[in-house]
């Protein structure tokens, strides 16, 4: 599931004027029940003058997504890729 959130980087250390959004893949399935998460659809607002598009959905099941938890299971999904890729390429290497 592609889906545009809100990053801001005060939610891993930094000093909070850093933010923007963030197209990121993500599972299709809610990763504490693991029943489908909802459609997104975008949603415009604003913020100390500017103005930002990202994407909301909600559950059916009733947990809710937080964009910082969103970015972390982005972050896992793309290093295990990378790390399947690696084993592919390193067997293919061996022949």
């Amino acid at each position: 599931m592609k889906v545009t959130v809100m990053f801001r980087n005060n939610w891993f250390g930094g000093d909070g004027w850093t933010y923007y959004p963030k197209t990121i893949e993500i599972s299709d399935n809610c990763p504490i029940c693991g029943k489908p998460r909802g459609k997104s659809k975008s949603y415009r607002f604003c913020e100390d003058g500017q103005w930002f598009v990202v994407d909301v959905w909600k559950n059916p099941c009733g947990h809710i997504d937080f964009y910082k938890d969103c970015l972390i299971e982005a972050q896992e999904l793309l290093e295990k890729v990378k790390w399947k890729i690696g084993i592919v390429m390193s067997v293919e290497r061996n022949y």
